[in-house]
């Protein structure tokens, strides 16, 4: 039974008792200490990257700190943790790892695999659009900007989330959203050393939409027409509804289960890797080279064509660096990397070319036609041409060639002889990305049966298009990273000092059709301070510009102070329960780019149609309109963020825990003026604010009870934000208004009932007659402001917004003797999806389209409130206009990863030459509680354009093999 009462809260716990929880959390399982579990390395072994190593180095913007000494929001992932998770897209390994960061992954399409990546919630707004993007990080290999696509898990040394302003700033007017930094592995000096990675993953959907067979399809399509005109004739008659049912004349009366006949029960992905390294007195280095592969989801006749029609990938990885001691105080760096990636579709490529496929694929009803006719030909009719059978074998092919390069060169020049402490260095670096389009489409015909042996033609069989007939570069981009810096550091006693003065200089060459350049130049610099190892003090700052701002107004300032105290060094700590105490805070300003057209501070002229001159015949003549109205108040988005911080060890260590409160306000937000549509042309004013809160806990423990060796962690990170000011035009009523509510949330009708029998027999009910006809069975919606009828007046809030306010992970791993097990938990709460489109609604586009299995569950006559959907209809507008019917709580819990690993003993290993050699199977997304049934909860949310046809989610199951010679 559906439950059809509907709030504007969330049915579940409040964010209020989300503190209970965390607070209990820290002694019970809570958050993974942001420096993560290596896989590799034993129970035992992972204890030593906790609180108990605070000295190890920690990648941060523009070099590394000791943790210890940390006294900004970051969180810390070695590598290792996520090598063998599967998959192309590494950022969607990380989902559950990392306190602070949630990831939403939206589609499975090999290559892309693209998500909503966000650190700490949301922090920006469109008023335009629903673009989550203004919110996302920046993602940095190696501190810079990079292709992070289908990079090499392997190579991967750490990965570091930078979260509050103190740990950004440096970013200057790309730090606002938080810094993702991915650190790639070097050589060390010392023997050769090779590692032989090898994974073999089968893959199948998460969730695929389940419709219902040819008889049911013909009996609700007959219902949903007597339910808008009783007196209209079924389109199915009595032998139609028997053919279907018996299945005896399959061309006559077909039923085809196209998602079963098109999509494989499970698809192939192989990855291997071998990386070598070492070094001698003076010089280090290491290379490596991957490749990937993956056969795509889509089951294809290759008898058909001398060529691939699937959603096929194939990826050469190849990655080295060397250091070289050039003289006692001269180092030179160099790295270098390369990937070909190459794409392949049926038909004609687009970046939605999976989303045409699937709609194609869920829509079409089993009863349409066959796949093929008795004749051979392809099945189709007049009202269903796109055979999705044809499509994926006889719209030919499209292939999309990528290729990135991006090299640097690093001097560093130690002046240790002259000034103790002080470095130079200056580092140069280059990234050049290209995608190559090769299109060779063509048309095909289909057929539906006038007799048993003539059939009517649709459409027409072309032949191959010529190639790049619609193709060619679509898009290239350059990169320019350049940085001259010099550090000092020092030790006066009980006094430290360390600092960095750097300037750097990036542009980016973009053409996508016209060529255009961006570029953000200026001073940074960063100065620490600490006094007998425990009192600490950081401040850091960026004097950063660009030119798409105006000239007198081109550059921004952001400082960030932070502090930090290790409370344990201090004598009256000494001999209590805690091993490490440390207390942090910070507080800083940081930027976020307009959201805006190129040079939106100038104004722009163009050609276009002009008055009409003559006599006695009139032509037309050209003229020049004002085609982008100058904006000089245009700016950058600025963010104030507060951070207060805790860390801690108890237990000798085996217990470990930190705990961040934040706080953050964003101003400047370009959002669109009203007065735009008066005006003529569109106008943006940087009036736009929005508050962003919460806090994250993260613990973990790490003990052993003899040769059993174990770990328990998790975190808890939980984001709340609000909108101060959107620039909203004036409203009748206060619920109208989506300030003060959060980005994104939902506005629509509030849903009240269905209407009854009685309700219609009595028509006393407000005037619901602007959204359509009501009948028995519709939803019935409330009257808000009490005058008797519903129109828009009545639209308020009906649910969060589909990005999660809360976000966790816990993880598990054990070890005994040769033996280790990895089993990771992720969720989300808070968060709402909105059942819509054509595979949750009946008949939805073209009053043809497919019915989805809920709706067998669908209102009839006497039903009162028990029915699970409303009465069906053709036509009907009233059930689909937005409303918070079609709202559902979208919180999960995934069994997101486990591993199963056996290392080889050593004496066997000395047989083959290996000094390591692990064998593991894994699962990933293996299980899901949710009470979104329909489809994957972290599927696409923006219906009606995406309607749920995005590539599915997959599930994958992985045998792999490392070894170490």
């Amino acid at each position: 039974m559906r439950t059809i009462t509907k709030t504007n809260s969330f049915p579940r716990r409040s964010l209020q008792s989300y503190k209970w929880i965390a607070a209990a959390g820290i002694v019970l399982f809570l958050g993974n200490y942001s420096k993560g579990h290596p896989r590799k390395l034993s129970v035992k072994d992972t204890a030593k990257v906790l609180m108990a190593d605070t000295l190890k180095p920690v990648p941060v913007l523009f070099g590394t700190r000791p943790f210890r000494y940390i006294t900004s929001a970051i969180s810390y992932l070695p590598g290792s943790t996520v090598s063998n998770i599967p998959g192309t897209n590494r950022v969607n390994s990380l989902t559950g790892q990392m306190a602070g960061l949630g990831i939403i992954a939206q589609s499975g399409l090999p290559s892309t695999e693209s998500n909503i990546t966000l650190v700490r919630g949301l922090h920006s707004f469109s008023a335009t659009t629903t673009d989550f993007g203004r919110s996302q990080p920046m993602i940095l290999i190696n501190g810079k900007r990079d292709d992070v696509s289908e990079i090499e898990p392997n190579d991967i040394e750490s990965v570091t989330v930078l979260k509050d302003a103190a740990a950004t700033a440096l970013y200057g007017l790309n730090s606002a959203n938080g810094v993702i930094l991915i650190t790639t592995k070097r050589g060390k000096m010392g023997k050769l050393k090779i590692d032989y990675n090898m994974e073999t993953t089968f893959e199948q959907p998460t969730r695929l939409p389940k419709f219902v067979d040819s008889y049911n399809y013909a009996t609700l399509y007959n219902e949903a027409q007597l339910n808008d005109n009783p007196a209209a004739t079924p389109l199915y008659n009595a032998a139609a509804l028997q053919g279907y049912q018996d299945g005896s004349n399959p061309y006559q009366y077909p039923n085809v289960n196209w998602t079963e006949e098109l999509l494989k029960k499970s698809a192939l992905q192989i990855r291997n890797n071998i990386n070598i390294s070492g070094g001698g007195d003076r010089i280090a280095y290491y290379f490596s080279g991957g490749y990937l592969t993956d056969n795509g989801i889509f089951k294809t006749d290759k008898s058909i064509n001398t060529y691939g029609t699937n959603s096929n990938l194939n990826v050469f990885n190849v990655r080295g660096n060397v250091d070289i001691n050039l003289s006692k105080n001269l180092l030179f760096s160099a790295d270098l990397r390369s990937k070909r990636e190459m794409r392949n579709a049926p038909g004609g490529f687009n970046s939605g070319f999976d989303q045409n496929i699937f709609k194609v694929i869920y829509t079409t009803p089993n009863n349409a036609y066959p796949i093929k006719n008795a004749d051979g030909s392809l099945g189709g009719k007049n009202t269903y041409t796109n055979n999705p059978y044809g499509l994926l074998n006889y719209s030919g092919y499209s292939t999309l060639v990528i290729t990135s390069l991006s090299g640097t060169a690093a001097m560093v020049y130690n002046f240790n002889d002259l000034v103790k402490g002080l470095k130079a260095k200056v580092d140069l670096g280059v990234a050049n990305f290209s995608a190559y389009q090769t299109s060779r489409s063509k048309t095909f015909a289909v057929y539906a049966p006038l007799t048993a042996t003539t059939y009517q033609k649709f459409g027409t069989d072309g032949s191959l298009t010529a190639a790049n007939g619609t193709g060619g570069f679509i898009t290239r981009q350059r990169i320019y990273d350049h940085t001259a810096s010099v550090t000092y550091d020092r030790d006066f006693g009980d006094n430290s000092l360390s600092a960095l003065v750097m300037y750097q200089f990036q542009q980016s060459e973009n053409d996508n059709g016209t060529p255009l350049t961006s570029n953000y130049v200026g001073p940074k610099a960063r100065l620490s301070y600490r006094y007998k190892n425990k009192y600490l003090l950081d401040f850091v700052a960026a004097y950063q510009g660009n030119e798409q701002y105006p000239v007198d107004s081109r550059y921004g300032f952001f400082p960030a102070v932070s502090a930090g105290w290790i409370i344990s060094d201090e004598s009256f700590m000494k001999g209590n329960a805690f091993d490490f105490l440390k207390i942090r805070g910070s507080f800083g300003k940081t930027g976020n780019p307009t959201s805006g057209v190129y040079f939106d501070y100038l104004s722009n002229y163009s050609t276009g149609g002009g008055a009409v001159f003559g006599s006695p015949t009139p032509a037309g003549s050209s003229g020049v309109y004002q085609s982008q109205v100058d904006n000089p108040n245009t700016t950058w988005e600025s963010s104030l963020k507060s951070n207060i911080g805790l860390d801690m060890a108890f237990m000798h260590n085996r217990l470990s825990a930190s705990i961040d409160v934040f706080k953050e306000r964003t101003s400047h937000i370009n959002v669109f003026n009203p007065i735009s549509v008066m005006y003529g042309a569109e106008i943006n004013a940087p009036v736009g604010i929005i508050d962003n809160k919460g806090f994250e806990v993260q613990a973990g423990w790490n003990d052993n009870i003899g040769k059993f060796q174990y770990s328990i962690s998790g975190n808890l990170t939980v984001a709340k934000n609000k909108i101060i000011n959107q620039n909203e035009p004036t409203r009748n009523n206060p619920w109208m208004y989506s300030t003060g509510n959060t980005y994104a949330g939902r506005m629509g009708y509030v849903f009240d009932r269905y209407f009854t029998e009685a309700d219609i027999a009595a028509n006393n009910f407000p005037n619901q007659t602007i959204l359509g006809v009501q009948r028995a069975g519709d939803l019935k919606f409330k009257d808000l402001n009490g005058d008797n009828k519903i129109d828009f007046n009545d639209i308020a809030p009906i649910g969060g917004s589909y990005i999660p306010e809360v976000n966790y992970g816990v993880n598990f791993r054990f070890g005994y003797q040769c033996f280790d097990l990895t089993v990771n938990f992720q969720g989300t709460s808070h968060s709402t999806t909105y059942n819509a489109g054509a595979n949750y609604w009946e008949f939805y586009e073209s009053g043809r389209d497919n019915v989805a299995e809920h709706i067998l569950g669908r209102w009839t006559p006497n039903s009162g409130q028990s029915a699970a959907y409303p009465r069906l209809t053709l036509s009907n507008p009233n059930n689909f206009v937005t409303n918070s019917y079609w709202v559902q709580d979208n919180s999960y819990v995934r069994l997101k990863y486990t591993e199963l690993g056996f290392t080889i003993p050593g004496n066997f290993l000395k047989k083959i030459g290996a000094s390591s050699t692990r064998v593991f199977v894994n699962g990933y997304n293996l299980l899901l509680w949710s009470d979104v049934k329909h489809k994957d909860p972290e599927a696409p949310d923006n219906p009606p354009a995406s309607n749920g046809f995005a590539y599915p989610l997959q599930r994958s199951l992985s045998l792999g093999l490392n070894v170490k010679f």
